[in-house]
This record gives C-alpha cells, sequence and structure tokens, in this order.
C-alpha cells in the first residue's frame, strides 16, 4: 500500500510525529543508560574512573563547604570558583546525588569576632586564607580569600586547599587538581579498609624523629604500627613492612621471619645504604 501525501500540510504533521517518536526513543532510552558528552575545551566533566569507582562506592552523603565565595572575588578566582562547582556538580551526578555541596563566604559573619573566631576554625582544620593583591582605581588593595574546603562524611571531616601555591597564577594549575584533591580527600574520609602498614624495629633503623616526616604521610591512608623480629609471633598481618636504613645487621631468626614473610605473599620496602650489610 502506498501512501501519497497530496499537500504539504500532511508532510509537516508525518515529519512532526516521526520527531515525537523519536524523542520518546531516545527518553526511554536515557533512562536505561546514562552517559554525558563533553564538550567543554578543558574536558572538566570527563573524570578518571578511580574518581567514579570511589563515587560509586559510597554508602553515605559526602558534605563538602567550599569557601571560595564573596562579591569581591577577582576574575581569575571567579574561573577557578566556576571550575570547582563544575566538578562538584559532576561529582552530585555520578554518585547519585550522594555528594552534595555549598559555597559559604567565611567574611559575612555578624561581627568582627566571629568572623575572627570562624576563620580560626577554618585554618586549624587546614582551610589557611590566600592573601591577594590588586590594583583597583588606581589604589592597591588587599584583601583574603579561601581556596578551600571542609569534607564530612559519616561524623568525620577533613579541610583540603585546592589552590596550590600562595600566588593567583597557581589558578591554571589548580584547576587540573581539583578532582584530584576532592577525590582523595573523599576516599580518605570514606575507606573503611585501610591498609596496615609494619615499620620494622630492633635495628638501629630510623628513630621516631626522622622517621615522623614519612609516617605523617603515610598515616593519611593506611594504619602503621612498629614491628619487632624478636617477638615470638609470626608476622602475618600486615600489607606492607618498611625497614628504614639499619645500621645493625639482622640475626638468621629476624631473616628467616621476614623470608617467611615473604612466601606469605607480604611485601617488604629496604631503604639500605650502600654500606649496609645483612
Amino acid at each position: 500500500m502506498v501512501v501519497r501525501f497530496n499537500n504539504k500540510k500532511s508532510g509537516d504533521l508525518l515529519l512532526l510525529a516521526n520527531g515525537l517518536v523519536l524523542v520518546v526513543l531516545l527518553n526511554l532510552l536515557a533512562s536505561f543508560y546514562f552517559f554525558r558528552i563533553d564538550l567543554t575545551e578543558e574536558k572538566r566533566y570527563t573524570i578518571q574512573p578511580q574518581t567514579k569507582a570511589i563515587l560509586g562506592k559510597l554508602e553515605d552523603a559526602v558534605f563538602v563547604e567550599v569557601f571560595l565565595e564573596g562579591e569581591d572575588l577577582n576574575p581569575e578566582f571567579r574561573r577557578f570558583q566556576k571550575s570547582i562547582r563544575e566538578t562538584l556538580e559532576e561529582f552530585r551526578i555520578r554518585s547519585h546525588n550522594r555528594v552534595q555541596y555549598i559555597f559559604t563566604d567565611p567574611l559575612q559573619a555578624t561581627n568582627e569576632k566571629a568572623r575572627n573566631e570562624f576563620v580560626a576554625s577554618l585554618n586549624a582544620k587546614g582551610v589557611s586564607p590566600r592573601n591577594v593583591i590588586e590594583t583597583k582605581d588606581g589604589q592597591r588593595v588587599e584583601k583574603f580569600v579561601f581556596p578551600g574546603a571542609l569534607i564530612t562524611y559519616e561524623g568525620f571531616e577533613t579541610g583540603v586547599m585546592l589552590l596550590k601555591g600562595n600566588k593567583a597564577q597557581s589558578i591554571n594549575s589548580s584547576i587540573e587538581g581539583i578532582e584530584y584533591e576532592l577525590a582523595n580527600a573523599i576516599y580518605k574520609l570514606s575507606n573503611t579498609n585501610r591498609k596496615r602498614v609494619g615499620v620494622v624495629t630492633g635495628h638501629g633503623e630510623l628513630d621516631s624523629l626522622q622517621f615522623a616526616g614519612l609516617n605523617n604521610a603515610l598515616l593519611d591512608q593506611y594504619d602503621v604500627y612498629k614491628v619487632s623480629l624478636s617477638a615470638k609471633s609470626r608476622i602475618t598481618n600486615y600489607d606492607l613492612l618498611i625497614v628504614a636504613k639499619p645500621t645493625r645487621t639482622f640475626s638468621n631468626r629476624d631473616k628467616y621471619k621476614l623470608d617467611q614473610y615473604l612466601m606469605q605473599g607480604g611485601k617488604i620496602l629496604f631503604c639500605l645504604t650502600g654500606s649496609m650489610q645483612t
């Protein structure tokens, strides 16, 4: 059967009907498959697979409060703020609304005392102000901005600085690091299966003061314990052992325990000097 349209009106109606059917079909497909097309030059909506995995495993809500806010932000910080907002919006979508966020101006307190107390509390939590000097109407103007955020998850809170460096020129590189800084902070708060790291002692290894920098860095994501090879129990419950610059030789018993640990799938990081003999 052949249908002939004798006028343009009938053809337009058919075209409209086909268009409506196509829209309905696209909506049905969208309800089954989630996808986003990133057309931005900086690929702000193309987040890394590791970040997607972190957001997909969240079991509770994450609240992010960003303090880069205020009417007097210059164009560069406005651009930085926009990038932070776009990244957080992508986090919200990818986490199925588990990531929630707001922007707060820390300098909008009702009085100077309250404002100073709030700023001091932010500084104690790792969100410190940056001093910005600009020229406005021929005059040198000095002001503070707070390019950081507080992230809260299941009662735990951490501060994160999103601007790396003290100069506004750092904004371009900081924009590239927004996703990493936010995702890393969320991971630290939500990671309940922390790896166990054992620091071997008893052979003249680095003392607590010398090891403090590495120890503090490890504590961000791992549980760190001191391990004595002279203990009677076997070494089995550590994901990694660190031997940090020992100055005394290991006994045959100590070597045997380390060998057994390796044979059971353990990992050891040896930090040795060229003259050390084990």
